[in-house]
């Protein structure tokens, strides 16, 4: 049988391939629905594949976006090992295009910009994702979509072996060169234009081939529609420096093509069509499609010290990985989004839910309270971020099969029986440490051994409120008395500080004047932004709770205001406490720069055409220094300002061609430098170079008429080799100042009588040579007369 997670029961597979499976599967405690990515047996003693598949996790847990499948947990033990990862109620996006075809240029977009802004975050932290395709794009049933699978990601401009999924490879990795932000630009945009027409951009099946394609073959423009050609052609720019420097900077011209070509409200056209596509697939879906909630939540992204901690630990001593069982990351995550859906079902089942109407807390296990509730004071709770998204495909298989999102087990409804209450300081876990609690459970309990039965009763959602069945005056608690009222006395909110990664964070302190259960609702807003994150956090069991909360706020704020207010239930005095802290200005740092050179044409000038993303709009000096053979010629500046992505380009013109020689460009700009070399090949400056007619004279002398025509003004040394049996000679005339030239040119040989029928022959050539190379005339001499006899002599005869 295959190796199971520990804690974790499989329920079907979603999809495979050569490194092994993902399945869908529920957390034994909890019941959450996961998705869990295995190693394949084949592989688990492996130490490259293991190496990488721990890799791809400890990659994961720095990876927190809304657009990114979350990693919740990885274990490993001698039987096997597993990413346990969030899930999503989607398909992936290879399955919409192959039950589909083409999905629209508003859809198409809307895909594109959903995983932009996942590569943008990996490409923050210096990670490319290099295998970017459809099989790892998720789409969800609201037309939302995620970014999983990042098992051969690599840290920026890292040099390796040519590997990816060959139809998406950009040109640079067919080359094996670095790969680059860049890198996965290419490969969106490739697999942009095979949601735009139904078909790849190269589309041969012989890897030789295919490959030549991304190397050379024109990008196929005349197959997209007219308003978003520009951004094909950019994305699928064969040289990386010619395609936007990154996912952020290619992610501003998209929105920008994007409103003008298709309108304003493009996106939501394009997700309400994706998620038309989706429902058409409905029963590719891991999970059911929801009914309309009548209760939302807004899971914080905050109180993940713990989680933080073990993915430091993770990071920083790998060995540990290795340990027989490792568990590692986001295990208490699971426990969250399991309380969440519990508190969403008893919420949605009593009353009208409000937009923070979800605790984020572990449902109380000690007996005959029958409502959720957090552990007092001490450790801070920690888990995942709920965002309703993700599951990888994590296989290396061409279609794996789909995704699922976490679905709430809201169909459980607990039940309780009263029994004697217990002061909560005293109730005892019931779980062991860094563990999801379990899932309540829906079946009714055990028939009481008292003499008369014990009625049931349904817990409300609310935790102050508690069933009236004894008179509030009784001194010490019994069954069915209801909680003591409690008061919060005061409320602090404090230490607000903000890091360079965004990440935000404030103490909260909150004392009261009892032990019962308290409410706290925090909310974060940043200036200029319209959509605040609120957490609920629910506080029981001692009388000061103090603790540290944190908010991703994606990028540092630079200039903006960040404000923290929370509000408690029952109402603090004076009402809400709220921190704010003003972040200063940054400034502005150059985060990717290239550049590429050519020498377009047959002129003198050279093109530098640089690509430029910046952490803000304040002004960045840029320089351009050209170079002929290493040696500095010209220097070219710039100052750019007003945005954070820029295509600079700068030229220097050259007298006369520079033919034969390499001309560069070093350009610098904010402590980065980028440079690029051309080697410069020039026509050939001599066109032809013809004999018209030779000819050898009595004298020995042996005469040329020669034709030279040149493609320019500049001086051309015409040569000329004669031969006359075994005698040399040569000639050597210089032409300028015209492009057609005819002379006669001779050479005498030292032959006062030259031998009848000896061979003659003259070579004419160029320097520089000429297109067609030399012409060569010949011919001989005079055949020498046969010998006649002789008459008689007359004289001889007799008379």
């Amino acid at each position: 049988m295959e190796w199971s997670a520990p804690g974790y029961t499989d329920v079907r597979q979603l999809g495979s391939g050569a490194t092994g499976r993902v399945v869908l599967a529920v957390h034994d405690e909890t019941g959450v629905k996961v998705a869990i990515k295995y190693l394949a047996a084949s592989l688990l003693r492996d130490p490259v594949a293991l190496t990488r598949f721990q890799s791809e996790a400890r990659l994961l847990t720095t990876l927190r976006d809304p657009n990114i499948a979350t990693m919740w947990e990885y274990i490993q033990d001698p039987g096997g090992a597993a990413i346990v990862m969030e899930l999503v109620n989607g398909v992936s996006l290879r399955a919409l295009l192959r039950e589909n075809g083409a999905t629209g240029p508003e859809a198409a977009l809307a895909v594109l910009k959903g995983s932009l802004l996942g590569l943008a975050r990996a490409h923050q932290v210096g990670l490319v994702h290099k295998d970017y395709k459809p099989e790892n794009v998720l789409v969800r049933d609201d037309g939302a979509s995620k970014l999983v699978d990042f098992g051969i990601a690599v840290r920026q401009g890292t040099a390796g072996r040519a590997e990816g999924t060959p139809p998406y490879m950009a040109p640079e990795l067919w080359e094996g060169l670095p790969a680059s932000p860049a890198t996965d630009v290419y490969a969106a945009t490739a697999v942009f234009f095979e949601c735009l027409t139904g078909h790849r951009p190269y589309r041969s099946t012989e890897p030789s081939v295919l490959g030549y394609q991304h190397l050379h073959a024109p990008v196929p423009l005349h197959d997209a529609p007219e308003p978003v050609r520009e951004l094909v052609r950019r994305g699928l720019a064969k040289n990386p420096a010619d395609r936007p420097a990154g996912a952020r900077a290619f992610l501003a011209e998209l929105e920008a093509v994007a409103a003008a070509a298709y309108g304003e409200d493009w996106e939501e056209r394009g997700r309400r069509r994706l998620a038309g596509l989706v429902a058409l697939l409905a029963l590719l879906l891991p999970a059911p499609p929801e009914p309309a909630a009548q209760a939302t939540t807004s899971l914080a992204r905050t109180v993940f010290g713990r989680v933080r901690a073990a993915s430091g630990r993770m990071r920083s001593t790998p060995g540990r990985l290795r340990s027989a069982p490792g568990r590692v990351a986001m295990s208490a995550g699971v426990a969250l989004v399991a309380t969440a859906a519990v508190v969403v079902a008893l919420a949605a089942r009593e009353r009208p839910a409000t937009p923070i109407d979800v605790a984020a807390a572990a449902p109380s296990l000690s007996a005959g309270t029958g409502e959720p509730a957090l552990a007092p004071t001490g450790p801070e709770s920690t888990g995942p971020e709920s965002t309703g998204a993700g599951n990888p495909e994590g296989t290396d298989a061409e279609t794996p099969g789909p995704a699922a999102t976490v679905t709430p087990p809201g169909s459980r409804e607990p039940r309780a029986t009263p029994t004697p209450a217990r002061h909560p300081s005293n109730r005892p876990s019931s779980r062991p440490p860094n563990r999801p609690p379990a899932q309540p459970s829906s079946r009714p309990p055990a028939t009481s051994s008292s003499p008369a039965p014990t009625p049931r009763t349904t817990p409300r959602p609310t935790p102050t409120r508690a069933p009236a069945t004894t008179p509030a005056t009784t001194p010490t608690p019994t069954a069915g008395t209801p909680a003591p009222p409690v008061s919060v006395l005061g409320v602090d909110v404090g230490g607000l500080t903000v890091g360079d990664d965004g990440e935000v964070s404030a103490r909260v302190t909150l004392r009261t004047s009892g032990t019962a259960p308290v409410t706290a609702v925090a909310t974060w807003r940043l200036s200029g932004d319209d959509g605040p994150s609120a957490e609920r956090l629910r506080l029981s069991g001692a009388r000061t709770y103090t603790r540290t909360l944190t908010w991703d706020a994606g990028e540092r704020p630079c200039g903006r205001t960040v404000t923290l207010t929370v509000v408690t239930s029952p109402a603090a005095p004076g009402g809400a406490a709220s921190a704010s802290l003003a972040v200063p200005p940054c400034v502005t740092r150059v985060t990717e720069l290239g550049v590429a050179l050519s020498m377009p044409g047959d002129g003198g000038d050279v093109v530098a055409r640089a690509g430029l993303s910046a952490s803000g709009t304040e002004e960045i000096p840029v320089e351009a220094v050209f170079a002929v053979d290493g040696e500095p010629v010209a220097t070219r500046r710039a100052d750019l300002s007003g945005r954070t992505s820029y295509t600079p380009s700068f030229t220097h013109s050259f007298r006369s061609r520079p033919c034969g020689a390499t001309v560069s460009v070093e350009v610098r700009a904010g402590g980065r430098t980028a440079s690029d070399r051309v080697a410069v090949t020039c026509p050939p400056a001599v066109k032809r170079v013809s004999i018209v007619r030779a000819s050898m004279g009595e004298d020995g002398t042996l005469t040329a008429v020669v034709s030279v025509t040149t493609g320019n003004t500049e001086p051309v040394a015409m040569e000329l080799r004669f031969a006359l049996g075994e005698s040399r000679g040569s000639e050597r005339v210089t032409l300028s100042g015209d492009t057609s030239y005819t002379r006669t040119v001779s050479h005498a040989f030292a032959h006062r009588l030259l031998p009848c029928g000896t061979e003659w022959s003259v070579s004419a050539g160029t320097v520089p040579a000429a297109a067609g190379g030399t012409d060569t005339a010949s011919g001989s001499t005079p055949e020498c007369p046969s010998e006649e006899p002789s008459p008689p002599d007359d004289s001889d005869t007799p008379r």
